[in-house]
């Protein structure tokens, strides 16, 4: 009898800066995290509603529509509405914290950020679904 797999988990990687966006799919994609990028907000919120992510990994500042809008536009969605999106950015002072959180942000990390503590926040995330 074949064991059957757990299905792959849908990162949709969001940023602008191409390196950044680079290293941490290729660390991802060696996890074992099935990923598509982005690297507009406008892109992102295509994507993601033709992909259908498991979760979003967010930076906040983007060249069109930045973070915080992409935020809410996904969450009033309702076909994204229960995505967990995670805001991996560089606006980490208290105020962009709480305001990346109001804007439907679930976890916020800054940069620069560990790939494993990445990795530990999608896991909680899709945990936290289930």
């Amino acid at each position: 009898m074949q064991k059957l797999q757990k299905p792959m988990i849908r990162v949709l990687f969001v940023d602008d800066d191409h390196a950044t966006r680079d290293g941490y799919t290729t660390y991802l994609i060696g996890c074992g995290y099935e990923v598509q990028s982005a690297a507009t907000g406008q892109g992102a919120l295509t994507l993601a509603g033709v992909w259908l992510p498991d979760v979003v990994v967010l930076d906040l500042s983007l060249p069109d529509i930045d973070g915080w809008e992409v935020s809410r536009r996904l969450k009033a969605s309702p076909q994204t509405a229960r995505v967990p999106i995670i805001a991996l950015t560089g606006a980490g002072l208290p105020h962009e914290r709480v305001s990346a959180m109001r804007a439907g942000c679930d976890r916020h990390l800054t940069k620069p950020c560990a790939p494993t503590a990445l990795v530990d926040a999608i896991q909680r995330c899709v945990s936290a679904l289930t």
